[in-house]
């Protein structure tokens, strides 16, 4: 009888461990694909410059404490990011001018960074300050970045002409303050940049790459309907674009619509650099802010800073990051198979994908973007005259 008892009882937990590990856990690490290294620099070929202009995240502003730095990589190269004793942040390109010595194991000495080699200062204008063993300060400096720290992050201008930053990311996210931290992730994609921004734009894969749940057998009966639009900013924020998904769930069957069921998602672009994706739904609401760090050709570190309101039930916050991971995650699995199309044949129902490569090619530089604008113009005009 007591056998019978804790038989019945296990059948439930079974259940529920079953179902949290389906949801939660299984597929929680994406596939990793082998790289054929030689092809990839052929697809590379391609694609626009794998650098485009903008703000980007080196790294989150609490790690890298007062009198500390460390080393990141990004835009092809290494990086010193230190903060001085007065707390502000400075990198500089990680060599020493001198003879060469990785900056990012030296030391920060009131607000300069020290060489490990020889002890040489500099400061977070990359100008050498001081020389322990000589008289002189020689005339030597090691290339600056500017930098700022916004919502968390510390964020460097790259500009391929070196020009000055043409806008600005202050001012955004205020709503942030009554937002509870809730982690971070990380991870390294073999893609372009410009490949994400285009995919909101591509209003078709939708309903063939994000139809399904990661509830198990919720694909049988129910159908994800997706209602899209994407607007893009002019005048002070012409660097701006946001995309609106409304996702319903319906019965399959009857193709119905489910009460209260499904979600609205906000994608805002803030450049080529940054994304804040900010869901809505019954269960809960989350705030994403996602990075794209480039750091070679095809190759860029994508880093998810995760927030809720406070109160928000941790196991929604769960879900939901889950379900945009499996989404996410299923573009990965194409973008890092596929290649550029300079000239995509497109008809009615595709979505305003050239639309998106117009307002992204701002962010290459002039002579980097003629190839690339005449192909737009001549694209937009075939689209249109397609979708007529």
């Amino acid at each position: 009888m007591l056998f019978i008892v804790l038989f019945l009882l296990l059948i439930p937990v079974s259940v529920i461990a079953y179902f949290y590990y389906q949801i939660f856990e299984k597929h929680k690490d994406r596939k990793r694909i082998a790289f054929d290294e030689e092809y990839e620099k052929i697809r590379a070929q391609n694609y626009p410059p794998a650098f485009p202009n903008g703000w980007f995240n080196l790294c989150s502003s609490d790690m890298v404490e007062k009198g500390k730095v460390i080393e990141v990589e990004a835009f092809g190269q290494k990086l010193a990011v230190f903060r001085g004793e007065d707390g502000k942040v400075g990198v500089v390109d990680v060599y020493c001018p001198h003879l060469n010595a990785n900056l990012a194991d030296g030391k920060v000495v009131g607000n300069n960074l020290v060489c490990p080699f020889h002890a040489w200062e500099f400061g977070k204008d990359g100008k050498c300050k001081h020389v322990p063993y000589s008289d002189k300060v020689p005339n030597a400096s090691t290339a600056c970045w500017i930098v700022k720290e916004n919502w968390g992050l510390i964020l460097v201008w790259y500009h391929a002409q070196k020009a000055l930053p043409t806008w600005d990311t202050e001012g955004y996210l205020t709503e942030m303050s009554d937002f509870k931290y809730h982690g971070k992730t990380t991870d390294i994609l073999r893609i372009h940049l410009q490949d994400f921004a285009e995919n909101g734009a591509d209003h078709a894969h939708f309903a063939y790459v994000h139809n399904l749940m990661t509830i198990p057998f919720v694909e049988h009966i129910i159908d994800v309907k997706h209602t899209l639009e994407i607007v893009f900013l002019e005048g002070k924020e012409k660097h701006m674009a946001y995309f609106t998904d409304i996702a319903s769930l319906v019965w399959k069957k009857s193709q119905k619509e489910i009460p209260r069921a499904g979600g609205h998602a906000k994608v805002t672009y803030f450049g080529p650099g940054f994304l804040v994706f900010q869901f809505t739904t019954e269960i809960g609401n989350v705030l994403l802010i996602k990075t794209f760090t480039p750091l070679g050709p095809l190759k860029l570190r994508m880093d998810d800073y995760v927030y809720a309101p406070k109160g928000t039930f941790k196991l929604a916050i769960k879900y939901l990051l889950r379900e945009a991971s499996a989404q996410f995650h299923d573009d990965i699995a194409i973008w890092e198979k596929k290649n550029y199309a300079e000239r995509p044949v497109l008809v009615k129902g595709d979505g305003p994908i050239m639309k998106m490569r117009a307002w992204y090619s701002q962010f290459y530089g002039e002579n980097e973007g003629v190839k690339d604008s005449a192909i737009v113009e001549e694209s937009l005009l075939s689209t249109a005259e397609n979708n007529n």
